[in-house]
């Protein structure tokens, strides 16, 4: 564990590579993001949705998937465990499992035991993505939609900036431009790139509080 700080691991190859067969059950592809400037592998769609949050919230460097395997010993056997990701973050490096709550068997909690145990003498965090708000995702796949938008045409950006003084109304903001379709693909984006800030606790709709990025942190 100790040689393991030092190994170069965001250099390294996944533990075992990303399959695609017409009869399998989970749902594998790539995920780009924005923080990193490419895409990273995931196994199903709960990992998809694991590194897009990532991106959003994570302050993320960089990205491994399939970083490491633990070998480790339990009731006499020997087994082994590949976690899902190593994210390297600007706070932390965290290592991370991906499972639907419903899916975890005694197995896998003995095998995210072993990697909370790698973690902690690695000096990173570990963690278990099993459960997402009901209403959190769909706030955060509509800032998503947006997050590379790139051109500001109608300069609607400084608009919004000015507007959001004290707080507004996600659909009073959006009115306020005169262009309203226009402006909530351009709010989105402020969001996402966290210039502009919202409370996620509660769904995104057109009653949310949207706040200066400094307001919404405190």
């Amino acid at each position: 564990m100790h040689d393991l700080v030092q190994e170069p691991v965001l250099t390294s190859d996944p533990m075992r590579h990303f399959t695609w067969r017409r009869d399998q059950r989970h749902r594998p592809g790539l995920q780009f993001l924005t923080s990193t400037g490419r895409h990273h592998g995931a196994e199903s769609l709960e990992e998809s949705r694991v590194l897009l949050a990532l991106d959003f919230a994570g302050d993320v460097v960089d990205v491994v998937s399939q970083p490491l395997k633990i070998s480790f010993a339990t009731c006499g056997k020997r087994r082994a465990h590949t976690p899902d990701y190593l994210a390297v973050t600007r706070r932390g490096v965290w290592l991370i499992d991906v499972r639907p709550e419903p899916l975890i068997k005694d197995t896998d909690r003995e095998s995210f035991a072993a990697a909370a145990e790698v973690a902690v003498a690695c000096g990173w965090r570990y963690a278990v993505a099993a459960r997402w708000r009901e209403h959190a995702f769909a706030g955060l796949d509509a800032m998503a939609s947006r997050r590379r938008l790139s051109s500001d045409p109608l300069g609607l950006r400084p608009v919004l900036l000015a507007e959001v003084e004290g707080g507004r109304r996600f659909g009073e903001l959006s009115a306020a431009t005169g262009c309203e379709p226009v402006a909530r693909a351009q709010l989105l984006h402020l969001l996402w790139s966290r210039q502009l800030g919202v409370d996620l606790a509660v769904p995104l709709q057109d009653r949310s509080l949207v706040m200066p990025a400094g307001e919404a942190g405190r």
